[in-house]
């Protein structure tokens, strides 16, 4: 799986942007009156633009989530790892090297 290409992201927003200034322009000063088309497109550009970005910011929350979860994660793996697991691990070859000796 593939992250969010933010330039990517940034580069179609600013062509969408372009959309919508264009027809906001037409809305203005319209190639023909009875014309309704500019309007219900700008709708459109407007809508998608405004879902791709609530879409993007979501994911960058998500990713901000994640990115706390792997620290916590990292956090507790090595306090296992370091304090729990070291600790028995030697107490257990202390063990075992006596009974090596004892067995001598």
């Amino acid at each position: 799986m593939q992250g969010i290409n933010r330039s990517q992201h940034e580069h179609l927003k600013s062509l969408l942007i372009k959309l919508e200034e264009g027809l906001s322009i037409e809305e203005v000063c319209p190639m023909d009156e009875n014309d309704l088309q500019p309007h219900s497109e700008l709708e459109v550009i407007r809508a998608k633009r405004l879902q791709m970005q609530a879409l993007y910011i979501e994911y960058l929350k998500k990713l901000a989530d994640i990115e706390m979860h792997i620290a916590h994660y990292k956090k507790v793996y090595n306090d296992v790892n370091i304090n729990f697991v070291s600790a028995r691990i030697r107490k257990l070859n202390k063990t075992e090297r006596l009974k090596c000796h004892q067995e001598s």
